[in-house]
């Protein structure tokens, strides 16, 4: 089947005004076994990933500081910024390679682009959700730090940064099949991320002109959002919900949009 038979789908596929679950569902089992069912340890490496990356963070800067920013666990405060802030790369980056991992199925007409779009994020959003609560109460266990969260702004920070992801990812979805050297210069603008989101170091820490430009870095307050649910002693009142959400939404509803207006010129490759 030729690349232009994608435009040429059958009408059926430009009637459904919204995605069945059928096809969703059929989609999720497709990504759960070529996401999990190839990998060594298969769902296991969900878990296993933050958790390594955590224990590292623990040992090289635990031989740098004598006690942590917040608490006394520095499994514990790595794990409180990390977790959270890797919902964010957990659901994005599957959603801004749905329309390519997908491509041979939107051939057919009863799947369409929207499709494959909320396959990935229902699957991944699950899954990271799932990950951050279960490591974040294990590690407490384990560490010492016992069960003292405030689950409101913990489970705040987890919907944001999911909501955040989401929209993200919708959005570079349709930018970097448009402008793919967008893409790559976003592979090296992001490797900055980590550092200035709140996982390794608080908001606070910086000098005051340092923060007027941090603020606007939506994963710093997710991760902080989430510190202060995990340790009672941090309040970040210059926290804002509201500024993720409305940038979450402005990305979501621009790239659903895009997507709708040009998928099938992308897929074909125009």
């Amino acid at each position: 089947m030729s690349a232009s038979d994608i435009t040429n789908q059958p009408s059926t596929a430009a009637k459904r005004s919204f995605p069945t679950l059928r096809t969703v569902g059929a989609l999720v089992l497709r990504e759960m076994s070529a996401r999990y069912g190839k990998s060594p340890g298969g769902y296991l490496w969900a878990f296993t990933a933050p958790l390594l990356m955590i224990v590292a963070l623990t040992f090289a800067f635990g031989f740098l500081q004598k006690t942590p920013r917040l608490g006394t666990s520095f499994i514990m405060y790595y794990a409180s910024g990390h977790l959270v802030f890797a919902i964010f790369g957990q659901v994005s980056g599957p959603i801004t390679a749905a329309l390519k991992f997908s491509r041979p199925l939107l051939r057919f007409p009863t799947v369409i682009w929207l499709d494959t779009v909320l396959a990935r994020f229902l699957l991944n959003a699950l899954t990271a959700t799932v990950v951050f609560f279960l490591l974040l109460f294990g590690i407490a266990t384990v560490s010492g730090h016992g069960l003292r969260f405030d689950l409101t702004p913990v489970l705040c920070a987890v919907g944001l940064s999911v909501m955040l992801g989401a929209g993200f990812g919708v959005f570079t979805c349709w930018l970097f099949m448009e402008l793919p050297i967008v893409a790559r210069l976003w592979g090296f603008a992001s490797r900055p991320l980590f550092i200035i989101s709140g996982v390794l170091f608080l908001y606070e820490d910086f000098p005051d002109d340092v923060q007027q430009v941090l603020w606007w870095n939506p994963l710093i307050h997710i991760t902080s959002l989430a510190k202060s649910g995990i340790f009672p002693k941090y309040d970040p009142t210059w926290v804002s919900p509201l500024f993720v959400v409305t940038l979450a939404l402005i990305l979501t509803v621009s790239g659903l949009f895009m997507l709708k207006q040009h998928h099938q010129r992308l897929l074909n490759g125009d």
